[in-house]
């Protein structure tokens, strides 16, 4: 756990008590409650709005032909953190390796021009087709 929260002793504990009680329990857990579902997630409770199995080495990553020793268990919020900071490394590696293939991160105006370019390529091409029509 990141947060050393215990999340399945959370969710019996949440099980035990009525839904008026629910809230201030979460809330003195340091839990940040779902934006959605919030109603459901007071009333009824599921196991799945604690904890989530993660994979320590993203499958994105090369984790995914690894053994058990790959995964933890996450609070939800924690697994939510991490899943988008995958996400965001997902998202820089892309954008690193679309860099003309330099290694280096694309400056904008690089990213800009070639956003042009290809723009008034297209451009060219239509008004050669209505020429041609």
């Amino acid at each position: 756990q990141l947060c050393k929260i215990d999340a399945h002793a959370l969710f019996c504990r949440m099980k035990s008590l009525q839904p008026a009680e629910r809230l201030n329990t979460l809330l003195n857990a340091n839990w940040k409650l779902p934006s959605t579902k919030r109603d459901r997630f007071l009333q009824d409770p599921e196991e799945h709005d604690f904890w989530q199995a993660d994979h320590i080495t993203a499958v994105a990553e090369g984790g995914g032909g690894s053994g058990m020793d790959n995964f933890r268990t996450l609070c939800t919020p924690c697994h939510r953190i991490e899943t988008s900071k995958l996400h965001q490394r997902l998202k820089s590696k892309r954008l690193n390796e679309g860099a003309e293939g330099s290694g280096k991160q694309m400056d904008i105006m690089t990213a800009f021009s070639k956003v042009k370019s290809t723009e008034e390529k297209k451009k060219k091409k239509r008004k050669r087709k209505r020429v041609a029509d």
